[in-house]
């Protein structure tokens, strides 16, 4: 008989020590590996906005004045994710579109919408960039110019700033090439046409630093860039019509010197190239967009953005 009482005491023991490591083992630790059945948390990639840690190597082209948001959130990113490489080139919007085209790139930035015969690229739309008019400064009395006075200086007719109420100077046109978005939404909203201008009296440069440069650097010149650019170059920044480079008059479209920004994918983003893409999105994001004098998609109005469609 007291064998057998010893025997359930042995048995109620191990019992009892069975559930308490039971107990042990069922404590939540958010370090752990989810145990087998368990539906682990859903991953935020192609969530705009979003933080998503993605590890690889990334290369992104185009754009000279998208670049600086880019290269900004790019750093921001791989901060936050050490397993991340990103390089962000320059080139063009026109080389941007190109090279992810030909997957040379897995995102090309662009201040335009893609092109014809372009139809396997998918637009991410990340942001709004301000562009505005610089003189040189040995130019003085103008800080306003009219569309048609604009016209005019880049059609040619306009060749001394003294046409404009300025100094006696020649008018030097540093522009940018073919494959430039901002000559396009140059051409697009402000010259409603081609620049015309040509022979000695115009430069053409390949980028925006070249551009603020080459205004520097010649007396009469004048150019156009991106506001942050602009405001870092010390030169005058011009209004157009009375209005100024701000982003207050550009959410309305008052201002009208300005593009939506792209991020192109070959086919639909995927990994490190959606994450990036959800990540210029964020809060992160738009404080690096609002630094660097672009404006956040979100808080322009459905006007603005539809001003600037491709027309049908």
């Amino acid at each position: 008989m007291l064998k057998q009482w010893r025997v359930a005491l042995i048995m109620m023991v191990v019992m009892a020590f069975g559930i308490f490591i039971s107990a042990c083992g069922s404590t939540t630790d958010t370090g752990s590996t989810p145990a087998s059945g368990n539906t682990p948390a859903a991953s935020t990639a192609g969530t705009p906005g979003s933080y998503n840690c993605v590890q690889g190597t990334l290369v992104a082209s185009g754009s000279t004045a998208l670049q600086p948001l880019v290269q900004a959130v790019a750093t921001k990113y791989q901060a936050k994710c050490s397993g991340a490489n990103i390089t962000v080139n320059l080139g063009g919007s026109g080389t941007g579109l190109s090279q992810v085209e030909s997957g040379t790139v897995q995102i090309g930035d662009s201040d335009i919408f893609k092109k014809t015969g372009q139809n396997d690229l998918v637009d991410h739309q990340v942001s709004v960039v301000i562009f505005s008019l610089i003189i040189n400064s040995k130019v003085t009395g103008v800080t306003n110019l009219t569309i048609d006075q604009i016209k005019g200086i880049y059609s040619g007719k306009t060749t001394n700033w003294n046409q404009l109420g300025g100094s006696d100077l020649k008018i030097v046109v540093v522009s940018r090439p073919n494959s430039s978005g901002t000559r396009a939404t140059f051409q697009n909203y402000i010259l409603g046409g081609p620049e015309t201008i040509s022979g000695p009296s115009n430069l053409s440069t390949d980028s925006t630093g070249t551009v603020v440069k080459n205004v520097q650097q010649t007396n009469g010149a004048i150019g156009y860039v991106s506001l942050s650019a602009a405001k870092k170059s010390g030169l005058t920044v011009l209004n157009i019509d009375g209005n100024a480079p701000t982003a207050d008059l550009v959410k309305s479209d008052t201002y009208k010197f300005w593009n939506i920004e792209h991020m192109y994918t070959k086919g639909a983003a995927t990994g490190l190239a959606q994450a990036l893409i959800d990540y210029m999105l964020s809060d992160d994001g738009k404080t690096a967009a609002q630094s660097l004098d672009f404006v956040a998609i979100t808080d322009m109005t459905s006007t603005a953005i539809q001003a600037h469609q491709p027309k049908s």
